[in-house]
């Protein structure tokens, strides 16, 4: 069975203040697809049928927090930013899998912890119809 590790997972956001690559300081993303499913079984059926109705999705960012970077990630990815975030599961070479998300921040989320390293999540939700492509 072939896999792939998330070592070498690429991670972009652009939007209306610019764009930043969250690729260097990252520990993990996720995209979540997901849907409405509308019963509409009718008369004597004798098993339910199903309609897929509205599409979404919702993804997330976790890396670590650099210092010395006030205003960056804080003010590209402010909750309420439009943006396209960008996620390669495999990096970027050529023919590897490509998730282009439309989708509206949620804002910066910080984990801090007494001497340790300081945490960064960032929520989206989707804004539009998510595609799939290839590097």
């Amino acid at each position: 069975m072939a896999e792939f590790f998330g070592r070498d997972l690429e991670v972009t956001f652009a939007g209306t203040g610019g764009s930043i690559n969250l690729t260097e300081y990252q520990r993990g993303a996720t995209f979540t697809p997901s849907g409405n499913v509308a019963v509409n079984t009718t008369g004597a059926a004798g098993y339910e049928t199903r309609q897929v109705g509205v599409k979404d999705f919702t993804a997330s960012y976790k890396g670590l927090m650099q210092s010395g970077t006030a205003g960056g990630v804080e003010v590209l990815c402010a909750f309420g930013e439009l943006g396209t975030l960008t996620l390669g599961p495999e990096g970027t070479a050529t023919g590897m899998r490509k998730y282009i998300l439309p989708v509206i921040s949620q804002g910066c989320a910080l984990n801090l912890q007494y001497d340790a390293l300081t945490e960064l999540n960032i929520s989206f939700v989707g804004n539009g119809t998510a595609s799939y492509s290839a590097y």
